[in-house]
């Protein structure tokens, strides 16, 4: 056992990827609408999962032991606690840029943390409501033994913020690799924040600011088709690389894509050829157009796409629809087939805002940012959703504003800390 001393030795706790870079919460996603199970594969699928797929209660039971939705969250968080408190102890090399890199960086770990947390296990933001609805259990300490309860959801984002701002002065612009956190990254978790909270305007700065360090988008008409994936996992528009859980839910050749979502592509967009895979029954495809190589643990990182469509939608709530389609046209030009796009020219703001989320869905199904948007836009009437799953000729619905959109804390974590279970 070596006990860390240097700022070396720090960043590289942080460059444990298996820990820092993984198991991003995916049951938001396995929530969401984006694909269906067959009878027969529900019929194998354990308790656990069978529970989540119909919103039930019992998707983390204690017996299944430790959640890593949840708990390599706080194994993330636990380190970045270390590292803060040991950083200080080196205070003699504080200003170099290699400290400034692990204490930002630090910084950034624990805010993408609580942030992918609050996602799925707090309600989704109110302004009227934060300061008293239940948020994140907010470990600040090093102190393992410290048991903390639910602070406010007020709070929690306050962390967040908090965490980002000072992570930024401290963070190179871009990462020597792709699974360290940048400057770049850290405004683009800002720009998405700012958008669920329906901030559009700092949404729109945030985003702006993260694409004037990395901008970059791929042309799809230079991506081959081959293996699990056709996607490389540090392709030009990732910015922070990181993969969320693997469930028996959402896996390639085992659950198909949402047929409606599917019929919404052309024939001369390249993702209905990179995104899909046709299985053996007609009608079926799964999805294999993850940005992480692997399907089976889903990309749930920061790319470029996903900020442009974030600025696009906040320039088509302002009413610039001229801008709002300039970044849509920039980023359907690299998903189309060479020379078979027609650029969009739309005027009206309100087919601007639809366009706009029609493509956020197809563009980023599968990282986990369904979920989240559904919980956001469920708050307006014009694209509410009720979400059905049919299971045996009995249908399930997940109606907007539900209470089931907020994930039941893992029952083991209630046991070990007594903190209060969300309600269902």
């Amino acid at each position: 056992m070596t006990i860390p001393e240097t700022v070396d030795h720090y960043q590289s706790l942080l460059d444990f990827s298996a820990n820092m870079n993984a198991d991003v919460p995916v049951y938001g996603e396995a929530s969401a609408d984006n694909y269906y199970v067959t009878d027969t594969r529900f019929s194998v699928l354990v308790l656990a999962d069978r529970e989540a797929y119909l919103w039930r209660d019992k998707m983390f039971p204690a017996v299944v032991g430790r959640v890593l939705d949840w708990s390599t969250q706080y194994i993330r968080v636990n380190y970045c606690n270390t590292v803060l408190a040991g950083l200080k102890g080196v205070s003699g090399e504080a200003g170099t840029a290699a400290y400034n890199n692990v204490k930002g960086s630090a910084l950034f770990f624990r805010a993408f943390s609580f942030y992918v947390l609050a996602e799925v296990f707090c309600k989704a933001y109110d302004s009227t409501t934060a300061t008293n609805d239940l948020g994140l259990p907010l470990r600040t300490t090093d102190d393992v033994k410290q048991i903390f309860p639910r602070a406010s959801l007020k709070e929690t984002y306050d962390q967040i913020f908090n965490d980002l701002y000072a992570s930024i002065p401290l963070l190179p612009d871009i990462g020597t690799v792709k699974t360290r956190p940048s400057r770049a990254a850290a405004y683009a978790l800002l720009s998405r924040m700012n958008l669920i909270l329906g901030n559009y305007s700092d949404a729109k700065r945030y985003a702006d600011s993260s694409l004037v360090i990395h901008d970059k988008l791929l042309d799809y008409n230079t991506v081959e088709d081959v293996g699990a994936s056709p996607f490389d996992k540090f392709n030009p528009e990732v910015i922070f690389y990181a993969t969320m859980t693997g469930t028996p839910l959402i896996l390639p050749g085992t659950s198909g894509t949402d047929t409606a979502l599917l019929n919404q592509f052309a024939e001369d967009d390249l993702r209905k050829i990179l995104f899909f895979r046709p299985g053996t029954v007609p009608g079926f495809f799964s999805f294999k157009g993850s940005y992480s190589e692997n399907p089976r643990h889903l990309f749930g990182g920061i790319a470029t796409d996903e900020i442009y469509l974030t600025r696009a939608e906040c320039y088509a709530r302002e009413g610039d629809v001229d801008r709002a389609t300039a970044d849509l046209n920039k980023l359907l030009r690299m998903r189309w087939k060479s020379g078979k796009y027609v650029e969009l020219t739309i005027k009206d703001p309100e087919i601007a805002l639809r366009t706009v989320l029609a493509e956020r869905r197809k563009q980023l199904m599968f990282r986990g940012r369904r979920f989240p948007d559904l919980r956001r836009l469920n708050k307006d009437p014009r694209f509410s959703t009720t979400v059905i799953r049919s299971v045996n000729g009995v249908l399930y619905q997940l109606p907007p504003n539900d209470p089931r959109y907020v994930l039941p804390i893992p029952e083991d974590e209630i046991i070990v800390s007594g903190i209060q279970q969300n309600e269902r």
